[in-house]
């Protein structure tokens, strides 16, 4: 299993580990995708939690920032470091285990961290604003092949109380192959709790100022679009690249720190196996 599990290890880390929440692209659902498309099995699936390999590389994004005043763009540069088996993934991007599966379908239980959503000190507009923490999450995922793809979904919550409210993500992908690359083709929509929107977009009482005045968003829905392509340049090195787009619903635009009513975002993992 030389590519087992390359893919969840390199999308993962996109959706764990960028810089911002806005940014984070990657869902459980669309990374799983991308894992199944670079994780031929051989002899060493019998080791399904200890058969794996480990991953190191580097990656790179570029997303549009939504909040007013900061900048248009951010950019990041990240290490990947992980270990994946067949049912097993521990990395710096998080945690995946599959607790039960079987050719058609799967369960996991799934954490790992959603980073600040914004630093008050990107804008003089978002000045004082309080910090949020980053919050430490845990869930459970699932997947079932219907039709020509697969129909993925999750949910998670904060453990620390960073924000104490719930994300669920259903989505549906059809991965395709066309000689040596592996694609990955879908979307699907996300359901924020009130707690997480006002933790990414919300103005308290005590963050209120003669131009920021205070908002309590509800819970909404965020639909996503998603695109990834895989090329395996040897049987140890792969290139990842993926892009989505998410839709920000009147939850987010209508709070006054958000300028944008979409995220793009596009990112590159180099990932050698050993």
């Amino acid at each position: 299993m030389v590519l087992g599990g390359l893919g969840i290890c390199t999308a993962a880390i996109i959706i764990m580990f960028a810089s911002s929440a806005h940014a984070q692209t990657a869902t459980p659902g669309q990374r799983e995708i991308i894992r199944e498309q670079v994780n031929p099995q051989t002899e060493d699936a019998l080791k399904p939690w200890l058969g794996g390999n480990w991953q190191i590389g580097a990656f790179g994004q570029i997303s549009s920032n939504p909040y007013r005043g900061a900048d248009s763009t951010d950019l990041d540069a990240l290490p990947v470091l992980a270990y994946d088996a067949e049912r097993l993934h521990i990395g710096i991007d998080g945690i995946d285990a599959k607790v039960w599966m079987n050719d058609f379908a799967s369960i996991s239980v799934i954490g790992g961290l959603r980073m600040e959503p914004f630093d008050p000190g990107d804008s003089s507009y978002l000045n004082g604003l309080e910090e949020r923490d980053m919050a430490y999450e845990a869930g459970i995922g699932g997947s079932l092949r219907l039709w020509h793809g697969e129909l993925q979904a999750s949910y998670q919550t904060d453990l620390n109380d960073a924000y104490g409210g719930h994300e669920v993500d259903v989505a549906y992908y059809l991965p395709t192959e066309y000689e040596k690359f592996s694609f990955n083709v879908g979307g699907g929509v996300t359901w924020q709790s009130e707690e997480l929107v006002d933790y990414n977009v919300g103005v308290r009482r005590n963050e209120v100022r003669s131009d920021r005045g205070f908002y309590a968003p509800d819970a909404t829905f965020i639909p996503h679009l998603d695109f990834s392509v895989t090329y395996p340049v040897t049987e140890s090195f792969a290139v990842v690249g993926t892009t989505d787009v998410k839709f920000l619903l009147d939850e987010y635009t209508d709070s006054p720190i958000i300028d944008e009513d979409y995220v793009l975002s596009a990112g590159l993992v180099l990932v050698y196996n050993f």
